[in-house]
């Protein structure tokens, strides 16, 4: 995606960067293969399908390995409910290690509606300093015992998805099959973008200073920032998890911010030499789209956005448009 540059921003940078040559920019060739969906393709996401939704069959018997159960359970330490350790209806499966070690284990044997208590330590390891190497007691009764079977891929077990106007195995097929060919084309459409630009960058000779990778660098710190806090984490953790620095991940990113540097004088160039420009009603349709998209109103959109930058963006946009509609693909 074209960066949103403010104009004053756009002219500091004109003076820095140079487009000593500007590559052919129209009719450009390129040969990119498209892929197509295969029913080798299909078949895995439908057996994937099948895997992710097993069927339950209810047990009479003892519970054992593999089993999932339906349990309320309460944890005592010196006798007294401790925090965090009491759940009702919670369904469990033996094997499963997602409680600590020997919970599961002492459940086996367990029967409908028997209550036990497990004697168990905490790992001396544990989250919690309080439980950290404690012994305890959980208070366990088994509510219900089921089977877990692998399911059988059918039009009934179609109907269990519950997917809008599929109701068969023919019906789940082609809507695989559509949606793996539209991952394709996407791919394929980057591929081509990518292989047109890559050439032109190739063939234009342009000079950046090492204040416009710098700020290409920025943008692409600020967008992975922005994408880790869509997940709910922040760069310094997502750091920490992967044991790097900010400064390695921006010694990483240098070749692409680089390119990105480039890439943005050669578009900015041919803004120029095309004479592209963007109106006022223009802008005021992509302040109306943005509002759109975000819920917002157009006056909260122009507190946080300049026009001006709308514009610069815009014509970007239009100068690639130019780039890519006059580009020649074979496969």
């Amino acid at each position: 995606m074209l960066q949103w540059v403010g104009i004053s921003i756009y002219r500091k940078e004109k003076n820095m960067r140079k487009v000593n040559k500007l590559g052919q920019y129209k009719d450009i060739e390129v040969n990119v293969k498209r892929t197509m969906a295969t029913a080798e393709e299909v078949e895995q996401q439908l057996q994937g399908m099948v895997a992710q939704n097993p069927q339950f069959e209810e047990k009479d018997g003892d519970v054992a390995l593999g089993d999932v159960t339906t349990i309320d359970f309460e944890g005592f330490k010196d006798g007294v409910a401790f925090d965090g350790g009491t759940a009702q209806g919670h369904k469990l499966e033996i094997g499963s290690g997602q409680f600590i070690p020997g919970f599961e284990d002492q459940m086996i044997g367990m029967k409908k509606g028997e209550t036990r208590e497990l004697n168990l330590t905490f790992p001396e390891n544990y989250g919690m300093a309080d439980l950290a190497g404690a012994d305890v007691v959980f208070k366990v009764t088994v509510h219900n015992i089921e089977v877990k079977k692998d399911a059988e891929l059918n039009d009934e077990f179609v109907t269990t998805l519950q997917i809008p106007n599929v109701h068969t195995v023919e019906e789940l097929k082609n809507m695989m099959t559509q949606h793996i060919q539209s991952q394709h084309d996407q791919n394929y459409r980057m591929e081509v973008e990518n292989a047109v630009f890559e050439k032109l960058i190739q063939d234009s000779e342009v000079e950046v200073e090492e204040e416009d990778i710098q700020k290409a660098m920025d943008e692409h710190i600020q967008h992975i920032s922005m994408q880790l806090a869509s997940q709910g984490m922040a760069l310094e953790q997502y750091l920490q998890m992967t044991g790097s620095t900010e400064e390695a991940l921006r010694e990483q990113l240098a070749p692409s911010a680089k390119q990105q540097a480039i890439f943005e004088a050669i578009i900015d160039e041919i803004i120029a030499v095309e004479n592209l420009t963007t109106t006022d009603e223009e802008v005021d349709q992509q302040v109306e789209a943005i509002a759109a998209q975000n819920q917002m109103t157009k006056e909260q959109v122009l507190e946080r956005v300049n026009p001006e930058t709308l514009k610069h963006d815009y014509n970007r946009v239009k100068a690639s448009q130019v780039v890519m509609q006059s580009a020649k693909v074979s496969e």
